[in-house]
């Protein structure tokens, strides 16, 4: 079923923020363009307390496009309405008002599938799509809008290859770019991280493919750079001669909630030190990147990281 024009993103009536990152964006291209987001596991827990926060944030802030559009997909039973029912309690929380919520809100729909890899149901989800991207038009020359995709994939790392294969076959956008975002853990060990990079790098190209762990996003953890690096009263004694001991500590204020099929099949160890803790750790011990800024910044750090987790000792079952 093509969605009528009234369910359709409305133009409201309050004002996004102007702030100095959306004046410095606004001449980028994509803003100039349209933006269908797709959420593969809309319906989980990372989505309705990380991913949907973080779009409805960038929405507030005016550094979306105007024509964004947000389409869930997961496999539970749930209909527009009842996403964005679902998904409210946990975007009040990041915003103040309400009418900046709903007009995100409005933004959302919702497509469940029998599988992540349901065919079927991502063609469904992308006619629709397609109908609402027919509609963006550029007011300055009369045209349609490049329409740019992005996918982001909040589900289990065993069924990547699943939805990596409906995506290519059903959902790439042939005017504009499309990214596939994938969230950490990627597989259980080596061998089935190894599987996962063979099936994805067999559907996408490595421009499509963005590997992310969203620990790294907190402001907490992206201002170790700054901490470290803009004092340079630190940097000569972050060393071991003046540092014993540097211990990290994880705490959160609740339990599984509803991830227990997730935590049975990857565990807490997986879940949290071989990624999250073991970023800071890195950010903590490594050696000045070559650039910390710029283009290749991401890349000097990468290496950074890198040359510190190499010089590390393996861990055994007889270190425990």
């Amino acid at each position: 079923m093509v969605l009528s024009q009234q369910q359709r993103p409305q133009e409201q009536s309050y004002q996004l923020k102007q702030n100095p990152f959306s004046t410095m964006l606004s001449n980028f291209p994509f803003l100039q363009e349209s933006m269908c987001i797709v959420i593969i596991g809309a319906s989980g827990d990372l989505a309705k307390k990380k991913t949907y926060p973080s779009l409805l944030k960038l929405y507030e802030d005016n550094l979306l496009p105007s024509d964004t559009i947000i389409w869930g997909y997961a496999r539970s039973k749930k209909t527009h309405e009842s996403l964005r029912a679902h998904l409210k309690p946990y975007l009040v929380k990041v915003c103040g008002s309400e009418l900046v919520v709903d007009g995100f809100l409005s933004r959302c729909y919702y497509q469940s599938g029998s599988s992540y890899g349901d065919i079927e149901a991502y063609g469904a989800m992308m006619k629709e799509a397609e109908a609402m991207e027919s509609s963006f038009i550029n007011p300055n020359d009369g045209q349609k809008r490049r329409c740019n995709r992005l996918f982001y994939l909040a589900i289990p790392p065993n069924v990547f290859g699943d939805a990596g294969t409906a995506i290519k076959e059903t959902a790439m956008s042939i005017s504009g770019w499309n990214r596939l975002i994938i969230e950490k853990p990627f597989g259980r060990d080596l061998e089935s991280c190894d599987l996962l990079s063979k099936q994805l790098t067999g559907l996408f190209e490595e421009h499509h493919l963005y590997r992310i762990d969203h620990y790294l996003g907190k402001e907490m953890v992206q201002n170790l750079l700054i901490f470290r690096f803009g004092n340079a009263w630190l940097e000569w004694m972050w060393n071991r001669n003046a540092i014993k001991a540097v211990i990290l500590t994880f705490k959160e204020p609740f339990g599984t909630e509803g991830r227990g099929g997730y935590f049975d099949q990857y565990g807490i160890i997986r879940d949290i030190m071989q990624n999250h803790l073991l970023q800071v750790l890195t950010l903590l011990a490594m050696e000045p990147p070559i650039e910390a800024d710029g283009p290749t910044a991401a890349d000097h750090v990468r290496d950074a990281k890198v040359q510190v987790l190499r010089a590390m000792s393996t861990l055994t079952l007889d270190d425990c």
